[in-house]
């Protein structure tokens, strides 16, 4: 866990009441303007303080079928520019530079839908909450970053913890995990042969998925075509008139 973590924010803590509740004038809801650059502006300002220049996309999402975005959709979630390969690209564990990862809170600043953390093993984290929050965690104090910040008109604010830090160990899961490892690509092998297994759901983002029918012949291609860090789940078998079953254990791969 990170030692330095700020909540930074455009609300003024002089319009706030004893419980914290914002009442100022401020809207919740990007400027597209000089609010949104100062903020852009104070997430380069910390991760130079800390030394970063690249950080990792992790668990990215997208709406899978509606967007609840206070502002209107955005063809591609505001990624197409980002990531020209598609949604494909915007996978758990690709590495961007700074440059991009600003553009990726900006996308989420602004609420076009794509929602990911940011974060540099061990040593900083991005994250963006409702109502235009920054959540901004650093293995170094970031004093230069923080004069930058209210400089700019922000507020920082120290924290314990983010609230969107990832905390494997608290994950419940439904079924049995295991990574997709060669023994489990062997025991589908034998599954699928057996006829104990026949279709394939890819997760490689969440909120969008491919399937893939599974035959002796197509289960290399089909590993081979995976998304990087993509979760799986296999089923059985079903006829076409129903929907594809939700097999026995999801896996990841």
């Amino acid at each position: 866990m990170l030692t330095y973590v700020y909540r930074i924010t455009k609300y003024d803590h002089a319009d706030r009441d004893e419980q914290g509740r914002y009442s100022g004038p401020e809207d919740t809801v990007s400027d597209h303007g000089e609010v949104e650059a100062a903020c852009l502006h104070a997430v380069a300002a910390f991760a130079a303080d800390t030394g970063v220049d690249h950080l990792a996309v992790r668990e990215p999402q997208v709406p899978s079928l509606t967007h609840f975005g206070v502002e209107p959709a955005v063809a591609g979630f505001g990624l197409a520019e980002l990531f020209p390969s598609g949604l494909a690209g915007f996978h758990d564990g690709v590495q961007v530079p700074l440059d991009s990862a600003l553009e990726l809170v900006r996308v989420m600043l602004r609420d076009n839908g794509a929602w990911c953390r940011l974060e540099a093993e061990g040593s900083f984290a991005v994250h963006v909450g409702w109502d235009q929050y920054l959540y901004i965690s650093s293995s170094r104090p970031c004093e230069e970053a923080l004069a930058v910040t209210r400089e700019l008109g922000l507020f920082p604010e120290r924290l314990d913890v983010s609230p969107y830090a990832f905390e494997a160990e608290e994950a419940e899961h439904q079924y049995i995990q295991r990574p997709a490892d060669d023994d489990f690509w062997a025991d589908l092998h034998r599954a699928v042969v057996a006829g104990q297994a026949g279709i394939l759901e890819e997760t490689y983002l969440e909120g969008a998925s491919r399937w893939h029918h599974l035959t002796g012949d197509t289960l290399g291609p089909v590993r081979a075509g995976l998304a990087p860090r993509a979760r799986i789940a296999v089923g059985h078998p079903c006829p076409p008139t129903s929907p594809p079953s939700s097999g026995p254990f999801p896996l990841t791969a």
